[in-house]
């Protein structure tokens, strides 16, 4: 009986091993969208020899840009508001655009929230709502052994299966979801 549990563990780890590579296409990010025409014709700008040309594109094409972002055909984000976007979308699965990091979504600046608590709101069964700055509230799915207080530093960590991790101080971590 020990032998034939044993052949069907291996057989686990085997199907696991081989489903691997598939997972991992399944989350290859799409690759980033082509330049807009106008940022090419920038560039085509640059590579006139002669001054005066080279100066009437760039005047036209920057006047076409221009328009462009007046009409809101372009939109220029600053990175620091991305940056802010995404902090405050943190615990949402974010589609694949090129403007929330693209392919670097595995950094580890995306996988964690380091924020303080602005709200609390007890939730049955010894678990807690914690709300912070960013606009988001995080239920604990799991009961904490101490009391959280307002303004107490929290980190909130994407976990290995896409759950996520939240630790209040230097206490033990608890499992956690975002609910707003």
């Amino acid at each position: 009986m020990r032998q034939g549990t044993q052949i069907i563990t291996g057989a686990f780890v085997i199907a696991a091993l081989l489903s691997a590579p598939v997972a991992a296409q399944e989350r290859k990010k799409s690759p980033p969208p082509p330049s807009p025409e106008l940022f090419e014709a920038l560039e085509a700008c640059r590579a006139i020899a002669d001054n005066v040309q080279r100066l009437a594109c760039f005047d036209g094409t920057s006047a076409k840009l221009s328009a462009a972002v007046d009409a809101k055909q372009i939109v220029v984000i600053e990175e620091k508001e991305v940056k802010k976007t995404k902090r405050s979308l943190f615990g949402f699965r974010l589609p694949d655009l090129s403007i929330f990091g693209g392919n670097d979504n595995d950094s580890e600046e995306d996988k964690t929230l380091v924020t303080t608590i602005k709200s609390l709101g007890r939730a049955e069964g010894g678990r807690w709502n914690i709300g912070i700055p960013e606009g988001a509230v995080w239920q604990t799915t799991e009961a904490m052994t101490f009391n959280p207080k307002v303004g107490d530093a929290v980190e909130i960590k994407t976990g290995v299966m896409g759950g996520y991790f939240l630790r209040v101080g230097k206490k033990r971590a608890v499992r956690a979801k975002r609910i707003e």
